[in-house]
């Protein structure tokens, strides 16, 4: 047997004179390199653990004193829209192709601005007309004065001859009559201004009627013509014919008109406080005074129409809004020994009360962060309390949130 093992295992000595990689490399650069990885692995750490912001809906918590109907009771609810006190459809005097318009949707305007123009060219032409025929007279009438006045010195120097017998009577009184008729003339030729004059204040209403103004200040609500259509003050039938320019509203008189069941309006009356939530904003609300109770009811359904008044407005209120009135009583004062209501409460929605292990809570937002703190909250009307402690005014409390909200919990307000 030959034996070739010695051979082979010559070749697995280690040879310590050829380096290794990653010898040469100092210490200290491993060092560096292991604390870089550890400080991204703690960022990472830091960024995939932070906890993510909860999105939250806030309301302001509102001074009892100076919240709408605080302090009052509920008499009864209705529902209802904005309208305009002050509301026209804008139309022409006169017939004519609308030549021009100068408003759109949303336009504020002025009493008395141009809203736009029908065609005028024959008005014009009118008024050019009147304007020469009015020239024309009174440049006959300076005619008439001046004839008028020779006659007159013809006449007193023929009473002068006729006094040393220079001239017979008989041509004394024809001067004397052609004297009166210049003074005819003169008094005809006066009526002949007056009348052209008449003339052209006709031709300038005429004219002035060809363009449709705003009958009040205000803005405009909707655009009920185009430039090129015919318009009249009374349409046609077959719609060949516009009635009105635009509609325009004064956004100044905006009120609520509500359907009040007749059983329930005997607890209204002019002049009563009351409270208006608008659809579009129901976390506002809007103190209000009842300006009419309307002295008649639709039989149809039943109802009495009342009319709110806001009692300051704003500019996101408009016309045909969807609201909701509230009829509220006088406030009651505090019976003796009774609980009155601390100085510094506030008044918040209803939702933004919780109850955490038996315990009334809100979440005020501070900093970002869902803040807990306890209350005792006091009912007042149907979705709002009040609060005696715990909340400021003008602070802003969770009304809609996760169910599981925590203290100090990083918020998103929505």
């Amino acid at each position: 047997m030959t034996r070739t093992g010695s051979a082979d295992l010559s070749g697995l000595a280690i040879d310590r004179d050829t380096p290794t990689p990653g010898r040469g490399v100092p210490r200290g650069l491993w060092l560096v390199i292991a604390g870089i990885a550890l400080v991204a692995l703690a960022i990472l750490a830091t960024v995939l653990l932070r906890p993510r912001r909860a999105e939250v809906a806030v309301a302001r918590a509102e001074a009892l004193g100076g919240a709408p109907g605080a302090g009052a009771s509920e008499v009864l609810t209705a529902s209802g829209y904005v309208v305009a006190r002050q509301r026209a459809s804008v139309s022409t005097e006169v017939a004519g192709r609308l030549e021009a318009l100068y408003v759109s949707e949303g336009s504020r305007v002025q009493k008395g601005d141009v809203l736009g123009v029908l065609r005028n060219e024959d008005q014009k032409a009118a008024v050019s007309s009147a304007e020469a025929a009015l020239r024309s007279a009174e440049a006959s009438s300076v005619e008439a004065k001046a004839s008028a006045r020779e006659l007159e010195l013809q006449l007193r120097r023929s009473r002068e001859l006729l006094g040393r017998g220079l001239v017979s009577q008989a041509e004394f009184d024809q001067i004397e009559a052609r004297e009166e008729v210049g003074r005819a003339r003169v008094q005809s030729a006066a009526a002949e201004v007056e009348n052209a004059r008449s003339r052209l204040r006709a031709a300038r209403i005429e004219y002035d009627k060809t363009f449709i103004r705003a009958p009040f200040a205000g803005a405009v609500l909707r655009k009920e013509a185009e430039v090129g259509e015919i318009v009249s003050p009374i349409p046609s039938s077959g719609g060949l014919t516009r009635g009105a320019i635009v509609t325009m509203a004064n956004l100044a008189t905006l009120e609520v008109e509500v359907d009040v069941n007749e059983g329930y309006v005997g607890r209204a009356r002019d002049g009563m406080r009351a409270e208006i939530a608008l659809d579009a904003y129901p976390s506002e609300r809007y103190p209000g005074r009842v300006r009419q109770i309307v002295p008649t009811a639709d039989r149809q359904k039943a109802t009495v129409q009342v009319k709110v008044a806001f009692d300051s407005l704003d500019a996101r209120v408009l016309p045909e809004m969807g609201a909701k009135v509230t009829l509220l009583a006088d406030p009651e004062p505090a019976p003796a020994g009774g609980a009155a209501v601390p100085t510094g409460a506030v008044v918040v929605p209803k939702a933004a009360v919780r109850e955490r292990e038996g315990r009334a809570i809100v979440f005020v937002v501070e900093d970002g962060r869902a803040v807990q703190r306890s209350v005792s909250p006091r009912p007042m009307g149907a979705d709002r309390v009040i609060l005696a402690g715990g909340v400021a005014a003008g602070e802003m409390v969770v009304v809609e949130g996760p169910e599981n909200l925590a203290d100090r919990t990083p918020v998103r307000v929505r």
